[in-house]
């Protein structure tokens, strides 16, 4: 075996995974395909963490899980796992570029994948105006237009963060009304810089070397119309990060991990914690505590193996 446990993932519920394995004197391999710390390093504040009523911002305590698990003795890589297989006795995850890991469990919180939109363009762009991270990229696009694809809350709050740097911020949102709250919305349109638009849906990103515009489709006569921007965030929703674990361990509708009471997958060794399996809470709070579990239970199934080898 490479390791005693895989941790896939490096959100706050694979993080307190990987922490609390390793503090049980586990050999522990953590792995996640672009950075450490999760999406919570793109969110201006976190509530109701560490405790009800607290806050904390979100890059704060995305650092403070990621040096957490260091101290306990983590091992952290970059890696996008693309395939899970089970042999007897271990599991085996390979990544992307070839390397694979062994281990006698795995934890499955790689969490949540945002949509893609879907259409011309977007691929091509990639890298070239297609934004992931408000509080990463906003000071790219300063006095610049952007244009933000949807209003719930999540394209909400990375539009206000972007008013602080651009010159326009458009936001675009198919359903006839914003889903984000009201207090939220509020704010938005207090905002003199920032334009919500709804009952318009994305149909193509325009550009050659980069973004230079969003064509936009009506819903209520299907006539287009092309907006300039020279950044496009999308926020149309998310789906379990599961592509790669489909006929290995079972999905529900959503493709979520279905689980049992004790996080387990079905799959000998395999567990999964946080928003990639079904009944998530979906909040920090929830994953850091699915983690701790999936970990308690990945060590009784650890302490199996070694008592019947």
């Amino acid at each position: 075996m490479n390791y005693d446990a895989l941790v896939i993932g490096g959100g706050p519920a694979g993080l307190a995974a990987g922490a609390a394995l390793a503090r049980a004197g586990t050999r522990v391999l953590l792995l996640d395909k672009e950075a450490f710390g999760g999406t919570i390093v793109n969110v201006e504040w976190i509530h109701g963490y560490p405790q009800a009523g607290a806050k904390i911002e979100g890059p704060k305590l995305s650092s403070a899980l990621v040096e957490e698990a260091r101290a306990a003795g983590v091992e952290l890589e970059i890696g996008e796992v693309t395939e899970l297989a089970a042999w007897s006795g271990c599991l085996s995850a390979t990544c992307a570029d070839g390397r694979a890991y062994t281990a006698s469990s795995v934890i499955l919180a790689g969490g949540l994948a945002s949509k893609a939109l879907g259409v011309p363009g977007e691929e091509r762009l990639q890298g070239k105006g297609m934004i992931h991270c408000a509080m990463c990229d906003a000071g790219f696009y300063r006095d610049k237009a952007v244009a933000v694809c949807g209003a719930g809350r999540a394209g909400l709050v990375e539009a206000l963060y972007f008013a602080r740097f651009a010159s326009r911020v458009i936001v675009i949102e198919a359903a006839a009304q914003p889903s984000a709250s009201a207090a939220l919305l509020e704010r938005a349109r207090a905002e003199a810089k920032l334009e919500i638009r709804c009952g318009e849906k994305p149909v193509e990103v325009v550009g050659d070397d980069g973004v230079t515009g969003l064509v936009v489709e009506r819903a209520a006569d299907g006539r287009r119309e092309r907006l300039e921007a020279q950044g496009v965030l999308v926020h149309v929703g998310y789906e379990p990060a599961t592509q790669y674990l489909e006929g290995v361990v079972a999905l529900d509708a959503s493709g979520a991990v279905a689980v049992n009471d004790r996080l387990e997958t079905g799959v000998a060794g395999a567990f999964a914690a946080g928003d990639i399996r079904a009944g998530s809470r979906r909040d920090v709070a929830g994953a850091v505590a699915d983690g701790k579990a999936a970990a308690a239970a990945a060590l009784r199934a650890l302490a199996t193996v070694a008592q019947a080898g």
